[in-house]
């Protein structure tokens, strides 16, 4: 006797999705779309995740589902809004699904209730390889930031360590690699970013603009200098790092390389933001943890890099590529 597809679904959905959707606007998953209800002004983001990618298929779905909602969140954070609930698409292979799902929604239930993530619905289908989708809603009260242009003179801030993630990606590309006692940190950091929901509305009304670092450093700074046919200048003796990765530097002999994955790699996902000269003071009042001036905006387009001998130095990648 044939499975009836409709069933099977709802059993799925039943089993695995039906606790985290516990909230008025999900209308108990049985609707064919959630009702969002609230009268505040809000922010919409969504990113995907795909098998072969963003991850490989061993990659375990309790991390996975963690990581899609924190880089979605983080997106949120650089629009300085507090976050609000999400819908999710899942296509994932038919073989051993359950035991996937059961994982991978432990992931989305602890996270969403770290961050005070309501599901909203989305949608569930079977396909070859794994396939994620989260759409996030934000409130925002009236301001919220805006990645359109900076000014002349405005100082250019991180909101903590650039690299680790990077760092953590080439050791899983490179299998070779002999093992460190900082590689799981590098790891670590890759798999699961801190989205700095709080800097993010601490500097509402201070930021002349701000994103999240996702597809590497240099890369964010090359799409402000576009839009605003200013020059970054930024500087190595800068940048904010780990005890690990300037560890990773020091014993490297391709300096100039380590520093490129450094600042091109992506993954961060730490807030990068300008201030202008007359709002520096707002910002020195906040006394805001972690957050580092690495440089400032001038006339020219384009970023200037300057290594430790405040020489200037080119690198061949910008950042990640999607395409």
């Amino acid at each position: 006797m044939t499975k009836n597809p409709v069933n099977q679904e709802q059993k799925i959905l039943k089993s695995f999705f039906h606790p985290l959707a516990r909230n008025k606007e999900a209308l108990e998953l049985k609707n064919d779309a959630a009702y969002l209800f609230q009268r505040k002004e809000m922010v919409v983001s969504s990113d995907m995740m795909i098998e072969g990618k963003h991850f490989d298929k061993n990659y375990d779905p309790k991390v996975l589902a963690r990581k899609l909602l924190r880089v979605n969140l983080s997106d949120i954070a650089a629009m300085g809004a507090m976050p609000y609930g999400y819908t999710l698409n899942v296509a994932i292979p038919k073989k051993n699904h359950n035991v996937w799902l059961k994982r991978f929604t432990s992931g989305l239930r602890l996270d969403g209730n770290k961050f005070g993530l309501k599901l909203f619905g989305g949608d569930l289908s079977e396909s070859s390889k794994i396939f994620l989708s989260a759409t996030i809603f934000g409130f925002v009260k009236k301001k919220f930031h805006k990645k359109l242009f900076v000014s002349e003179g405005s100082e250019i801030f991180v909101g903590g360590n650039i690299g680790d993630a990077a760092l953590g990606f080439e050791f899983l590309k490179d299998r070779k690699q002999k093992k460190i006692e900082s590689k799981n940190f590098f790891i670590k950091k890759l798999y699961l970013p801190d989205p700095q929901i709080k800097l993010g509305i601490s500097i509402l009304g201070i930021a002349e603009f701000c994103t999240d670092i996702s597809d590497g450093l240099i890369s964010e700074l090359e799409l402000i200098s576009q839009n605003s046919n200013l020059k970054a200048n930024i500087f190595l003796k800068d940048i904010p790092l780990s005890k690990n990765t300037k560890k990773e530097i020091i014993e490297t002999n391709d300096k100039k390389k380590k520093w490129e994955v450094i600042l091109t790699g992506g993954e961060d996902y730490k807030l990068l933001f300008s201030v202008k000269q007359n709002k520096l003071n707002l910002l020195k009042k906040k006394k805001l943890q972690n957050i580092k001036k690495i440089g400032y905006f001038s006339q020219g387009i384009g970023v200037d890099i300057y290594d430790l001998e405040k020489k200037k130095i080119n690198f061949k990648k910008k950042g990640f590529c999607h395409f």
